[in-house]
């Protein structure tokens, strides 16, 4: 292993593993980085979009204006919400990981998976203005020509990378809601 191109290589060992040591580690850069898609406190979100593509009646906004949330639908400002609901969800954004990158799909099925319509939509603004654009799209698994919808997984992207990652339903779920989660029921 060497620290730099012209130092001295050494010798790296790890008692009672017998494998090529260099195979756990990648020069890629996106692997080094922290996996995650959002970490923002509530009071650090100006606006939230949630666009479910397959049922648009379930789709909403939350804007923060002047400390105070208002709950949007298709068509305006909504009544009768619960503020209490709108204060959790937004307590969900602190922090959604993704499981890992989608290094190992080849470019043409990358544009095949983009080329399809994708399942939902979240666009986040920080009250700093950085925007945050995550799209969703539903995952096949299954081999010999039995593909089924993975229960477990989607793919994700944003608009910050050209990359796929994989996303676990446990991690996205908390933001995947329709607009009646925030009603009492």
């Amino acid at each position: 292993m060497k620290i730099k191109q012209v130092s001295n290589p050494f010798i790296v060992y790890i008692p009672g593993y017998e494998g090529d040591i260099g195979s756990g580690f990648t020069l890629n850069e996106l692997f080094w980085q922290p996996y995650t898609v959002f970490n923002l406190l509530p009071s650090e979100i100006a606006t939230i979009k949630f666009e479910n593509i397959s049922d648009t009646a379930s789709s909403f906004s939350i804007v923060n204006r002047n400390h105070h949330y208002y709950l949007s639908g298709n068509t305006g400002d909504l009544a009768g919400w619960d503020s209490s609901l709108v204060t959790r969800y937004l307590s969900y954004f602190v922090r959604i990981p993704f499981e890992s990158w989608a290094f190992d799909i080849g470019e043409t099925e990358k544009k095949n998976i983009e080329a399809q319509k994708p399942l939902y939509r979240i666009i986040v603004t920080a009250a700093s203005g950085r925007k945050t654009i995550l799209t969703l799209w539903g995952m096949m698994t299954g081999e010999n020509g039995s593909k089924r919808i993975d229960s477990d997984r989607l793919f994700g992207k944003t608009e910050e990378r050209d990359e796929l990652f994989i996303m676990r339903y446990f991690d996205i779920d908390p933001l995947i809601k329709k607009r009646s989660y925030f009603f009492p029921q």
